[in-house]
């Protein structure tokens, strides 16, 4: 899958919290489309590795990609949907996750570990799969190889598509909710 698509898909992992009655916030699509994008640290062109983060100090335009490092390493010790497209994986996004964010809502910790997952579901998806079982070094897919989807294809498309008006939605109710 494309990394917008990763994006979208893991931004509507709000969803689910939603569905189980907790209260989420907007920006709570922001953390579930990050997390959804860190599996891909492992590759050598990814969304996440050439994340720009910037602005001017005087005149002088300045960026930084702070992914960068990390994942020029990560790429070199692993490959491409290898470790950080597992099980292990999210264990470990789940137990970081649980440090990292003790005092803040539950909703939040779930979205970021549905975000991550979802990127592994849907690589999985992929013509490629993804060594879900890691270290063990064969390649899962959730699909029958003949139905596996290619990235980029119409299907990724149609999910970019589809998550895109779900996330809107999301924003339309919540904002006219202030309307009221």
């Amino acid at each position: 899958m494309r990394g917008s698509t990763h994006a979208v898909i893991g931004a509507n992992t709000v969803w689910i919290p939603i569905l189980m009655g907790m209260v989420i916030e907007p920006w709570l699509f922001l953390i579930g489309a990050f997390t959804a994008l860190l599996p891909d640290l492992d590759a050598s062109e990814s969304k996440i590795k050439h994340l720009k983060f910037g602005g001017y100090i005087g005149k002088t335009k300045v960026t930084i990609k702070p992914f960068m490092p990390i994942a020029v390493i990560i790429s070199a010790i692993f490959g491409h949907r290898g470790a950080l497209h597992s099980l292990v994986a999210i264990a470990v996004v789940a137990a970081g996750a649980s440090f990292l964010i003790p005092h803040t809502s539950v909703a939040l910790w779930l979205v970021a570990v549905l975000g991550y997952t979802s990127h592994l579901l849907a690589d999985a998806l992929t013509k490629s799969g993804i060594e879900f079982f890691w270290p063990w070094k064969q390649n899962f897919g959730a699909l029958p190889r003949f139905l596996r989807v290619k990235t980029g294809g119409l299907v990724d498309t149609l999910l970019l598509l589809i998550g895109s008006v779900s996330v809107l939605l999301f924003l339309y109710q919540y904002v006219g909710s202030f309307a009221l």
